[in-house]
């Protein structure tokens, strides 16, 4: 094989290891029951397989951590009520709950949640006459990890309600609901347009890359 073919192929696949530098999208979906990393319903009360939709749509919630890496807005644009097609691609039925959207820090500290966010945003779907699909305007984030949590209309964290000092790891009001032909499906993009891994970092990952080729060969 010629020194040009090696460089070629390396380079390939080192390319194919690089992560999409283009505007960011993390798109999220699933079901609220099987997908809850929040399952305290009260004092002693943990939600379980007995529990009815309508528990966990009263106290459940989905939390997903995303990592800024260079200073960016942040939104987050729902399609769990009226379904639609999120920035990735991805076409989302109808039918599911109605959201409700919290952003916390890295400690758990609440940094902002839908309660006076926009509901049904510009392009949002309409479902029966009704729309509420909702966005978070994160504002401009500092690089760092943060938190998004998607719970059912209007599960509050005990950060945000009554707040004073609590955080995420203090759990839910449960002041969730369900409403008659809705379901726990959910799904959510977390849009940060110029958020790009560090160069430190891409320069790790191209290295890790590299590393495969040099291998001598036996």
């Amino acid at each position: 094989m010629t020194k040009t073919t090696l460089v070629s192929i390396a380079a390939c696949a080192i390319l194919s290891c690089v992560p999409r530098l283009s505007a960011g999208v993390i798109f999220v979906s699933g079901n609220l029951r099987t997908d809850a990393t929040v399952t305290d319903c009260g004092a002693g009360c943990t939600l379980g397989p007995s529990n009815t939709d309508g528990d966990y749509a009263q106290w459940a919630a989905v939390v997903v951590p995303f990592t800024i890496w260079t200073t960016s807005t942040m939104e987050a644009l729902t399609y769990s009520y009226a379904g639609g097609t999120s920035l990735s691609g991805a076409i989302v039925p109808s039918g599911g709950l109605e959201p409700y959207l919290t952003l916390f820090d890295a400690g758990g500290n609440f940094l902002g949640s839908t309660l006076f966010g926009t509901t049904c945003p510009p392009g949002a779907n309409s479902l029966g006459g009704s729309c509420f699909d909702v966005l978070l305007d994160g504002g401009t984030l500092s690089p760092g990890t943060y938190q998004l949590a998607l719970s059912a209309y209007v599960n509050q964290s005990q950060a945000e309600n009554p707040g004073g000092g609590l955080t995420l790891a203090d759990g839910f009001d449960g002041l969730g609901n369900l409403a008659p032909g809705e379901n726990l499906n959910y799904a959510f993009d977390i849009i940060t347009p110029t958020n790009v891994p560090e160069p430190a970092s891409l320069a790790l990952l191209l290295a890790g890359c590299g590393l495969l080729f040099l291998r001598p060969r036996f």
